[in-house]
């Protein structure tokens, strides 16, 4: 029997596995800026251990101005230093974590309720999320903060029963969560405290372990009040209402109650899911249909049979998902109410192991296991069957489709003189640096800063003989030696169009045109 739940957990794991590193670096369709800039800077670190500006191995990556987390960029890196840069060694830690995540919860779900019915089914249905494939197949600070999230809660649980070096392990898996994204601070100080306030014999027993773990907590104290840039300061800047979304909703409070409601609507959760283009593909919900079923099945099971130390943390950490997003956005946000899955996931477990319970024989049990398989797996072949045909090429354009095309092309001809780039597209410059792999001190030495009020959009200016924005693209010149790189907008309304040729035009994978490639004919 042993050998068969080890052999389960194992597939289990291996579809996860399978679901995240599949086709990586071509679904979705390209890297977007995001990723683009965290792959960059951890191919610098990888090498010259310092980041695009030459900052030392800094805790806080400046990038766009944003204030990138460092976690997701150096664990890319070591990534980096083995395999090289590319698009699927960018994505490559971000769908191993995701995938380790799965195993994370089933030992999770396992010590939470004691009972490994209840893990199997938090590992295969974290393993087929459509909210966890989204952000495990891309390079997304959030994926990590929750993943870092789930093992520091398994580890907690193993320290406390074993009571061994777990314990400070698990605060360092929370540190590092905390470290990873935003919307962790909001949710695991709060978490960890009740963790802890429940545990408190258990925790003081060990004085050495207590120690260690409190030492733990300083450590990633005094790395904040180092770099005080990683509380998101920068962030709650470019993200706060304006005085017309808090008219709107009749002040401030309002405002923040009115987005928090928005993350239990049924719409949001089981239907459509997130609307931005990058945080979903729109056309299922966070979960599946039948989480909802099985989350109302397993909430009422957990309170029925009085689980009460799994019910406080799931309720609380269910809580406290929603606020990251209800303070920094009108409309639900997946990627910063990302914290959600564990709860629904787990109470989902819940419910699936409980209606298994129900069925005496095992042969029925058998039968039970096979119809929530069944059911869960149409809904995640129709998502699958969308996810690597249709949202791959109706997004193309959303996940900026056809840099690498551009940096190709440009690695063919490199005897132009200078290059220029339109900035509609935002952040071009980032995609040049990682598709040339363009050493860092050369970068340094030619690079000039965009100081311009639209600089959060264009960080950069030029470096070598590439410029990005800040010319007038409708009077270009059909001069020798020039290339122009431009949206079709842009192109046709080109004052001496007649004097250019195109020299390649890239289209989307829907047949639309994304970029022309000119230069002068004369």
């Amino acid at each position: 029997m042993k050998n068969i739940k080890i052999i389960v957990l194992f597939l289990i794991v291996i579809l996860g596995g399978l679901l995240r590193f599949y086709k990586l670096d071509q679904v979705p369709p390209s890297l977007n800026w995001d990723e683009i800039a965290a792959g960059y800077n951890a191919y610098t670190i990888a090498n010259w251990g310092a980041d695009e500006y030459g900052n030392k191995f800094p805790i806080v990556f400046k990038s766009f101005g944003d204030d990138k987390h460092p976690i997701h960029i150096y664990l890319t890196a070591l990534v980096v230093k083995i395999f090289g840069l590319s698009d699927y060694s960018a994505r490559a830690s971000s769908a191993l974590v995701g995938t380790l995540s799965v195993l994370a919860i089933y030992f999770l779900a396992k010590k939470l309720f004691k009972n490994e019915i209840v893990g199997f089914f938090s590992a295969l249905f974290l393993a087929v999320s459509p909210y966890h494939l989204q952000y495990s197949r891309g390079l997304w600070e959030t994926n990590f903060a929750l993943s870092f999230f789930l093992l520091g809660l398994a580890l907690f649980y193993y320290g406390i029963e074993r009571k061994n070096w777990l314990i400070p392990l698990s605060f360092a898996s929370f540190g590092l969560s905390f470290f990873s994204y935003h919307s962790a601070k909001i949710v695991i100080p709060p978490v960890a405290f009740l963790l802890c306030a429940i545990h408190f014999k258990d925790l003081i027993k060990n004085k050495k372990l207590l120690i260690v773990s409190i030492l733990v907590v300083l450590f990633f104290g005094a790395l904040v009040i180092k770099e005080p840039r990683i509380l998101g300061f920068a962030r709650i800047n470019q993200t706060r209402f304006s005085k017309e979304e808090t008219k709107k909703y009749g002040g401030l409070i309002p405002t923040y109650i009115h987005n928090y409601k928005g993350y239990f609507k049924y719409s949001y959760l089981f239907q459509s899911g997130d609307q931005g283009p990058r945080a979903s593909v729109k056309t299922v919900g966070e979960f599946y249909k039948i989480d909802l079923i099985l989350a109302i099945l397993g909430l009422v099971v957990v309170l029925l049979t009085k689980k009460w130390q799994a019910f406080f943390i799931l309720i609380t950490w269910l809580a406290l998902s929603p606020v990251p997003g209800a303070i920094s956005a009108t409309e639900p946000s997946a990627i910063r109410g990302i914290f959600m899955i564990g709860p629904v996931i787990l109470f989902s477990a819940q419910g699936a192991a409980s209606l298994i319970s129900f069925l005496n024989k095992n042969t029925t049990k058998t039968a039970g296991i096979i119809l929530i398989v069944l059911f869960l797996g149409r809904e995640v072949g129709n998502y699958l069957k969308y996810y690597y045909t249709s949202y791959a090429q109706k997004e193309a354009i959303e996940w900026q489709y056809g840099m690498k095309q551009i940096v190709g092309y440009l690695k063919e001809r490199p005897d132009y003189f200078r290059v220029y780039m339109d900035k509609i597209r935002q952040q071009p410059y980032i995609f040049f640096l990682f598709y040339f792999k363009t050493p860092l001190p050369e970068l340094l030495k030619t690079v000039k800063y965009d100081e311009s009020e639209s600089k959060s959009y264009n960080t950069v200016v030029s470096f070598d003989k590439y410029r990005f924005g800040n010319w007038d693209i409708i009077d270009s010149r059909p001069d020798p030696g020039i290339i122009y790189i431009m949206t079709p907008s842009y192109y046709t309304g080109l004052r001496y169009g007649s004097q250019f040729d195109v020299k390649k035009l890239i289209k989307y994978s829907n047949g639309n045109d994304a970029f022309y490639i000119v230069e002068g004919n004369i």
